[in-house]
This record gives C-alpha cells, sequence and structure tokens, in this order.
C-alpha cells in the first residue's frame, strides 16, 4: 500500500522516504537490491491496520515493516498526528 493510501485512510500521519541499497539473504542466496525505506508516524492502536493494509500490496512474500516505540515527543507535534490521525487526546491514553 502506498503512503499516500495510509494516510487518506488516517492510518499514518506523516510519511518519509529515503532510497537505500539492501543486502540480505533470501532463499539461500545472497541478494541485494535498490528499496525505498519508508518511515511513517502514526500510534500503536493502529499497527495491526497497518500491517494488514501493508501486506495487502507489498510485493514482497515477507516485507520489513518495524515499529519503533517513541521515547518523548514534541507535545504541538503529537497534537497535530493525531488531530491527522482524527483522533482526540483522551482516546490514546484511554
Amino acid at each position: 500500500m502506498q503512503a499516500e493510501q495510509l494516510i487518506e485512510k488516517k492510518l499514518i500521519a506523516c510519511a518519509q522516504f529515503t532510497n537505500i541499497e539492501s543486502m540480505y539473504r533470501w532463499q539461500n542466496q545472497v541478494q541485494q537490491s535498490q528499496e525505498v525505506l519508508l518511515q511513517a508516524k502514526t500510534i500503536q492502536s493502529l499497527w495491526q491496520d497497518i500491517l494488514s493494509a501493508i501486506k495487502s500490496t507489498h510485493p514482497y512474500e515477507v516485507p520489513e515493516i518495524i515499529a519503533t516505540p517513541v521515547i518523548e515527543i514534541d507535545q504541538a507535534y503529537l497534537s497535530w498526528m493525531l488531530g491527522e490521525l482524527g483522533i482526540s487526546g483522551q482516546q490514546i491514553h484511554a
């Protein structure tokens, strides 16, 4: 699933892209490929929906989908992000 679709569905608030070169073992052979790393800003309660959405359209059999916990976040950014996700601050702490 493309980042724009995740944003439109209010599953993520923001996406950043970085072109990368990856090397890994797949089916007993070392592979090297050009990929795009997508970093998406969201909240934990949307994880399963995001996971399902990405897996349903991703071309890889086993895409790398990783959640990284946020230790600290600027309150103004958090408010903006929650607004983009259609979530109030009360819902996130419930």
